[in-house]
């Protein structure tokens, strides 16, 4: 275990963007579908970005959530955001919670796993659920920025639409990024559709496609489910109770936070995975769609390729053409979100010579139901 230092404090900018969490986000209305997941390309992705070296040397092993097996795609509208630290900052500038508010679009496909810890007592203790995510696009640059430099997230700056679709109160959004059409030598950079999505009617409505006995979402769509839900929505587990336990009213990101060296950009200096929590509250106004009334189609390009291998059952080569999602629910509410309790689960070891500095790694396993009982179960220290 490394020995504590002096803190090194951050030298802040105003050229920089990066506005350190927690995060406070009112009345965000936020899109959720959700489809069968492909166990073995979940697999995979934990195997390329989460179980890095041995699992003897990291004490570790991420999987997918068996008990879960889906994808969940979230459309979010943040019509503000807003830095709420409370600690007192002297960065030579404005605080950040002094700046006032902003604004963003944001989509992302998130997919649960679960960190088993290594031997019996590893295996209870360490063991938890937290989310990752193969894309998340963003609409501003700060965002972007913001999201890669604190949370560890590859976040990518896009062009996000959303608005209504065809008929009332339904849903349509797109989602165009940077890209290559394909691998060929010579493509050049152009701005792609990545995404796009379509819904029916929020339930109850005239247009369905099949029987109400046969759908998860059409179970909602009598006056009375109508009022059941408007009732609910005061409750705290309002979004488990109406996505039938489908949507997590907290979820935790886990993301591969790294730097490259200067000098050999194909080693890192530092490498970690880095956890924070999204908190959902005041839930309310959730309403369904019937999923037989929904479209999701990701564009199966050559840049785009990689994401479709994990969230759909894309082939080994990029077809060029759309595949789409079938989802098995889809629905829409309002909430307020919070950013917060941010941690470095685990930092890979990096080895040192050729100028780059030698890091030993250190770990920060214990699973949240753990950390209050966790002194109970440690050594106490001797003066």
């Amino acid at each position: 275990m490394r020995v504590a230092g002096p803190a090194i404090p951050y030298v802040q900018s105003s050229a920089s963007q990066d506005v350190p969490p927690p995060y406070h986000f009112p009345d965000v209305t936020v899109q959720a579908f959700i489809w069968p997941a492909q166990i073995g390309a979940v697999q995979k992705y934990c195997d390329n970005f989460l179980n890095l070296g041995t699992r003897e040397e990291r004490g570790f092993e991420y999987r997918p959530l068996a008990a879960w097996p889906y994808a969940m795609l979230l459309f979010l509208d943040y019509p503000e955001m807003i830095s709420s630290s409370r600690e007192p900052e002297d960065i030579g500038e404005t605080p950040y919670p002094e700046r006032g508010i902003t604004s963003q679009r944001e989509v992302f496909a998130c997919l649960p796993v679960v960190r088993y810890g290594n031997g019996p007592l590893g295996l209870i203790a360490d063991t938890d659920i937290e989310c990752v995510l193969p894309f998340i696009v963003v609409s501003k640059p700060w965002s972007c920025v913001c999201g890669r430099e604190m949370l560890g997230l590859g976040k990518l700056l896009a062009e996000i639409d959303m608005a209504e679709g065809y008929y009332p109160d339904s849903f349509r959004g797109a989602v165009r990024l940077p890209g290559w059409a394909s691998d060929a030598p010579g493509e050049h950079l152009s701005v792609l559709p990545f995404l796009d999505v379509e819904t029916g009617p929020a339930l109850p409505t005239f247009r369905l496609e099949k029987s109400p006995e046969k759908s998860l979402a059409t179970l909602f769509q009598s006056p009375a489910a109508s009022l059941a839900i408007s009732t609910m929505s005061d409750l705290g587990n309002f979004a488990d109770f109406a996505s039938a336990g489908l949507f997590p009213t907290a979820m935790r990101t886990l993301g591969l936070k790294q730097y490259r060296d200067a000098k050999y950009p194909d080693r890192a200096i530092y490498q970690a995975l880095v956890s924070c929590r999204s908190q959902y509250s005041n839930l309310r106004e959730m309403r369904m769609y019937d999923e037989d009334n929904v479209r999701i189609r990701i564009h199966d390009t050559g840049s785009f390729h990689p994401i479709l291998q994990v969230v759909l059952d894309a082939g080994p080569e990029p077809t060029g053409r759309p595949i789409e999602a079938k989802p098995v629910a889809a629905f829409r509410f309002k909430a307020d979100v919070d950013y917060d309790h941010m941690r470095v689960v685990h930092e890979f070891p990096i080895a040192g010579g050729d100028g780059i500095v030698a890091r030993p790694a250190q770990s920060d396993l214990s699973a949240r139901w753990f950390r209050p009982i966790k002194g109970f179960f440690s050594t106490p220290r001797r003066p």
